[in-house]
């Protein structure tokens, strides 16, 4: 696994080496020749937390992004049959680019503006908004990572004027019955439902018990896998993991495509089904 922290902390004992015979990457004292066939799987270019609490404009900064950039190259020159390419999870990992996605292909999908102004948002909406980040979501305060969850509020809520600091993801709050988690592995599909509970949080994630309350959907509907499967195309993913939502009216609507999201958190049969199905790309298994 080419895991760009790992490389990064391990000194001398790792590395990597482009040149233009090929590129190479140093792990535990030997190098590895990657111009060699390979199947991979990519699911993130780096973890979550990774330079989290790194001082901009320091020297440190500078080393992690010049890793970055030269990873990022060494990645895109592999001989690797990546189950997604990095350049489709790139792409994958914007909001904007799966929300355009979903646009272009008729998929459901709540009314959306990405925005720096409080006036856009009472412009556009009337009624209960969300706002999400448009990024990792993740910061550091008190010494402790913190995480940026959907957050409910009318449009008119004044902690709308922090939108000048920073752009936003701002959609019209659709009230959920059950969340969907619904995992692509190339044309293959499980899903899994959370039922919403009265009171419950607008994301689901803010609630540990909610992480083992999913329960297997025998019968998927058929607008939410044929969409599923569409985007998952669209946007070039091998793999993806979707948050669908089911409206209390009996709508299904895609809210998010985690291009490399967990699923080992569903239930016991669909994590295994899915382990498998990524080791059948991953030996070329039909």
């Amino acid at each position: 696994m080419l895991d760009l922290d790992l490389i990064i902390d391990n000194g001398g004992a790792s590395g990597l080496s482009i040149d233009d015979s090929g590129c190479s990457v140093k792990l535990d004292g030997e190098w590895i020749d990657l111009g060699r066939r390979r199947q991979g799987w990519l699911r993130r270019f780096h973890r979550a937390e990774w330079g989290l609490g790194v001082e901009t404009g320091s020297v440190k900064a500078l080393e992690l992004g010049t890793w970055y950039s030269a990873y990022s190259s060494l990645i895109d020159a592999a001989n690797a049959g990546w189950v997604t390419k990095p350049q489709a999870l790139r792409r994958a990992e914007s909001k904007v680019s799966q929300w355009q996605s979903a646009r272009s292909l008729g998929v459901p999908y709540p009314r959306t503006v990405v925005t720096t102004s409080r006036d856009a948002v009472t412009a556009t909406f009337t009624d209960e908004i969300v706002v999400k980040p448009l990024g990792t979501g993740q910061f550091i305060s008190e010494g402790e990572v913190r995480t940026v969850f959907v957050e409910p509020m009318m449009p008119d809520d004044a902690r709308l004027q922090a939108l000048s600091s920073a752009p936003f993801m701002i959609q019209e709050r659709l009230h959920a019955s059950q969340h969907l988690r619904v995992v692509t592995v190339g044309n293959r599909l499980w899903a899994a439902a959370l039922d919403v509970q009265v009171g419950a949080p607008a994301d689901w994630r803010q609630c540990s018990a909610n992480h083992s309350g999913f329960q297997e959907l025998e019968e998927v509907p058929q607008l939410v896998r044929d969409r599923a499967l569409l985007v998952a195309q669209d946007l070039e993913l091998g793999y993806s993991s979707q948050d669908w939502i089911r409206t209390e009216a009996g709508e299904s609507i895609l809210v998010d495509v985690n291009p490399g999201g967990q699923w080992l958190f569903l239930p016991r049969k669909i994590g295994i089904a899915v382990a498998d199905a990524i080791a059948d790309l991953l030996l070329e298994r039909p």
